[in-house]
């Protein structure tokens, strides 16, 4: 599954209408006749501030993908009572017009790392809850920010956790850190200012990042991750359906 972003943002002032509309983000739909793989295996939809997150694992191709879902019925109508709401005008009546707006509000996933399953807790993937984290970079920091954050989780590769996957995606000066955790999350943050403090990324990041306090620390950092991370509107997974007999 090729995991994926978007995000855009909305009218300041607007944000309890737009938490409210995409709290209604229907389950993904399996996309195909019955045993076939779903288009959409989840999707969380996300909000920090006025900025809209959505992050989705899609099976092919994301912006065709997205293209065939802008089709239904169900998400044409969603998105068609969020978009009085934008603060950038889009056209979905079209393909064309979808994916204008898809390659507007894609994010570029710079890092994207999976536990093996021996490093992971029992049964700790099927498990897993996630949290993402919206950073704040200084002007022009965006690419060396979320190169150095990738750093942290590379640093301990063969050693057990209870991250399951971290996926960072960054356009322009938007970073967005997608950490799903095998148990509590409060216990993966903590893992992860644990290994950005006693590494000295801590410290890199700290040039690039528009903290409001000292992140050098391992009770900053831990504070700076508590600080950033963005309101689940939704987590919705896909059944996925049981092979056809044969």
């Amino acid at each position: 599954m090729n995991r994926c972003a978007l995000t855009f943002t909305v009218r300041p002032g607007t944000e309890s209408d737009v938490a409210r509309i995409l709290s209604w983000y229907p389950r993904p739909a399996t996309g195909g006749p019955p045993g076939r793989i779903p288009l959409v295996r989840r999707v969380s939809v996300l909000l920090a501030g006025n900025r809209v997150v959505r992050v989705m694992e899609v099976n092919g191709d994301p912006t065709e993908v997205l293209v065939e879902l802008g089709r239904r019925p169900r998400i044409r109508a969603l998105e068609a009572a969020l978009d009085p709401y934008l603060e950038q005008p889009r056209d979905l009546s079209h393909p064309d017009g979808v994916r204008d707006f898809l390659e507007r509000a894609r994010l570029d996933r710079v890092h994207d790392r999976a536990t093996p399953a021996q490093l992971l807790p029992t049964g700790g993937r099927k498990s897993a809850q996630r949290v993402v984290l919206s950073c704040p970079v200084r002007p022009g920091c965006g690419l060396d920010a979320a190169r150095l954050l990738a750093r942290i989780r590379d640093l301990t590769p063969e050693t057990p956790t209870t991250l399951a996957r971290t996926t960072i995606f960054a356009r322009g000066d938007v970073v967005v850190w997608v950490v799903d955790v095998a148990g509590e999350p409060e216990e993966g943050l903590d893992g992860l200012a644990a290994v950005a403090v006693g590494s000295g990324c801590a410290r890199e990041v700290s040039r690039y990042v528009d903290a409001a306090h000292d992140i050098t620390g391992r009770a900053g950092f831990r504070r700076f991750l508590t600080t950033r991370t963005m309101r689940m509107l939704t987590d919705r997974r896909a059944e996925v359906p049981s092979p056809m007999p044969a």
